[in-house]
């Protein structure tokens, strides 16, 4: 082999091993790239996304809660909520002791936050706007906003134990919001902030999804200004009788919707964290009573009901005491001797139930006890409702024949009395209450919620004759003389409870229940109400304290309810044209096209009407009755606005208490409008009420 050959093949070696050498090293690129890009790869884009984005979890907006109007009562509004990049914040103690002074937060906590080795801490969440504007003037480094739901009670502490609250989680904790917290509350959804090359945000604005899910929305049948009337009169009444507590409802007893509820002490949902936990209780629902003497109607009609004793028939009531066993009964309003049955309920004897519920016997009595509700829930759509306590026979003492008929040895929730009185008021159909009208779901699907007759509980001819009784007890000598009103028939029944000491057994001798509970008109019922002072220390009757707080919300209530007295209609002459001639002649009246309408005077439907010929496409109606206002003012141009007409009830002969009402409601008078806790001034300003 020659020297050339060699040198060649050494050369070929040589070229050999670079080739190796390189395609080793193309191998462990390839390797390399094939181990970070497939093998590790999710893991390394998982960091890199970390670095200019982060992951959130939000809340999504509750439903609504409203009015049967559709006025709202709770709704979802966006706030801040304040987060840190702990590794960011440059003086950690500065720091901590501003976000503690101005959030009141303990500084040692949120110093321990900051000197946390993670990228996202929350400092405080659903901060109100007044607060969160004080601390973004600190501009302090790594803090960083980020928008989400908090719920709002616009009318704060109007139907606030109704209404309930929710947690931090925006989770229902009480009222309507925990019982249809499944409905209310929506889905929670994943929100990615994008971080620039600091890791500071890029994007801290409204972090809201259009398109997450979001919760129903909840239509109730409360009434908004009913329920101010109800919840400021029932304060004015625990005031001034220095009670513990109150109580009211008010129901429809045609349908069961609850149009009222309202229990005071009250609070304020928005800040119900400044609040006990006492006043959290619906105690219309969840607390129970000694009813006393408004139990006496149920005992009355079940004993008419089942042929024991008749209207006509008298009984003797022994002049005042009643030995039976170990105990004495009294009739506290007097020593009679023979009364009627009507009288029995218009001079409230004790004795004179006692004895009918000896007529009855035990089967009898508690079987109608348990056909008008009562030791069951009612099924009402609010938590914690109590059964009651109506104990089986064979669990009665002696006496319970003779006391269960005024009202000891039995517990019952203001809600079941009033839903038991409703069964007397519509002739004798117990009706499950409801507080839900209507839920609506996104998108505009609507559900409605409509009565639901549970059974009849007496003959319509037996709540006749008891409707014609408890009138007696609002008349001249009955115990409900208080609750008697102008232009309208009450009928009801009083009721002064001892209560029960818990540790004794005994009853307190100067503590006691005092209510109120009846219907109006009498003949034919608009709102059954219930008004319960527990504990007041001036005047324990009550056909001294609650009839006249049942009297001050009625003659408010009815004409609100449209609902005429008697005093209107005898005032209107004989000649007059029908309403239903009066709305067809107000109907046929010229319209001009482009122009608003002369509304005054004219009805809901006859204003409809008008509105449709004259092109109006959007009109809001406010109130009930006739047109008393309207925005625009008549004979203005029509542009496309929103035209709102405003009615009352027609006030009699132009004077009175009809006439003030009236002028109260029309919004630029010179009075003040009302509208549930807040006050619209003639200059259209809002003030607290």
């Amino acid at each position: 082999m020659g020297p050339v050959k060699r040198i060649h093949e050494q050369h070929l070696v040589r070229l050999f091993i670079i080739y190796l050498c390189i395609m080793a090293g193309f191998a462990l690129v390839l390797s390399k790239a094939f181990y970070l890009e497939v093998i590790k790869g999710r893991r390394y884009a998982e960091l890199a996304r970390r670095q200019y984005s982060r992951e959130v979890t939000l809340l999504p907006a509750r439903g609504l809660i409203m009015d049967r109007d559709g006025r709202i009562l709770a709704q979802s509004v966006l706030v801040d909520s304040f987060y840190a990049d702990p590794l960011k914040v440059r003086n950690k103690s500065r720091t901590a002791v501003i976000l503690g002074k101005v959030l009141h937060l303990a500084p040692d906590a949120v110093l321990k936050k900051l000197e946390s080795d993670r990228q996202f801490v929350w400092i405080k969440r659903l901060v109100d706007p007044d607060t969160a504007r004080k601390l973004m003037q600190y501009r302090l480094q790594g803090l960083y906003t980020l928008k989400e739901y908090r719920r709002f009670y616009p009318d704060m502490k109007l139907a606030g134990s109704v209404l309930g609250f929710v947690g931090i989680d925006s989770r229902g904790l009480s009222g309507l919001e925990l019982s249809m917290d499944p409905r209310l509350s929506g889905v929670p959804f994943s929100a990615v902030i994008d971080v620039d090359g600091r890791n500071s945000p890029i994007y801290t604005g409204d972090l809201s999804d259009d398109t997450a899910p979001t919760g129903d929305s909840i239509i109730t049948t409360l009434d908004l200004n009913i329920q101010f009337i109800l919840q400021e009169a029932l304060k004015k009444a625990v005031a001034g009788q220095e009670a513990k507590k109150g109580i009211g409802i008010i129901m429809n007893p045609q349908t069961g919707a609850v149009l009222a509820m309202a229990t005071v002490p009250d609070f304020n949902p928005n800040v119900y964290k400044e609040y006990p936990l006492s006043v959290f209780k619906d105690t219309a629902v969840e607390n129970t009573y000694e009813p006393g003497s408004i139990f006496k109607p149920f005992v009355l009609s079940s004993a008419l009901d089942a042929g024991v004793i008749s209207p006509d028939q008298k009984i003797f009531c022994e002049n005042g005491h009643y030995k039976v066993y170990n105990i004495v009964i009294k009739d506290a309003e007097g020593d009679y001797d023979m009364l009627s049955i009507a009288d029995i309920l218009k001079y409230s004897s004790n004795i004179g139930a006692a004895k009918i519920g000896e007529k009855m016997g035990t089967t009898t009595l508690y079987t109608y006890l348990r056909r008008f509700g009562f030791g069951s829930p009612t099924g009402i759509d609010l938590p914690g409702e109590s059964p009651g306590i109506l104990n089986p026979v064979d669990k009665w003492s002696g006496v319970s024949i003779d006391t269960i008929p005024f009202g000891q040895g039995v517990s019952a929730t203001p809600l079941q009395l009033v839903t038991a009185m409703c069964a007397i008021a519509n002739g004798g159909l117990l009706l499950k209450p409801r507080i839900v009208k209507e839920i609506r779901k996104p998108g505009g699907v609507i559900e409605t919620m409509g009565p639901v007759i549970r059974r009849r509980v007496i003959s319509g001819h037996t709540a006749q004759v008891m409707t014609d009784m408890m009138v007696g007890v609002v008349n001249d000598g009955g115990t409900g003389i208080n609750a008697a009103m102008s232009g309208y028939t009450v009928a009801g029944k009083t009721g002064t409870a001892q209560i029960p000491d818990p540790l004794t057994g005994a009853y307190y001798k100067n503590r006691f229940v005092s209510s109120f509970l009846g219907f109006v008109p009498a003949r034919d019922p608009k709102i059954v109400m219930l008004i319960m002072l527990i504990d007041p220390e001036k005047n324990p009757y009550g056909g001294s304290s609650a009839a006249p707080v049942f009297k001050e919300v009625a003659e408010k209530v009815l004409p609100y309810l449209g609902v005429p007295s008697k005093l209107n209609i005898m005032a209107m002459p004989s000649d007059a044209p029908s309403s239903m001639d009066i709305e067809q002649a107000q109907m046929n009246g010229a319209v001009q096209q482009g122009t608003v309408p002369d509304f005054s005077g004219k009805t809901m439907r006859a204003v409809l009407q008008q509105a449709k010929q004259a092109g109006i496409s959007t009109i809001a109606l406010e109130g009930s009755g006739y047109a008393v206002n309207q925005r625009p003012p008549a004979s203005t141009a029509y542009t496309g606005e929103k035209v709102t007409v405003y009615f009352a009830m027609r006030p009699a002969a132009g004077s009175g208490p009809a006439a003030s009402a009236a002028i109260e409601s029309i919004p630029g008078s010179e009075k003040t409008m009302v509208h549930g806790s807040r006050k619209i001034t003639a200059a259209g300003k809002v003030t607290k009420g």
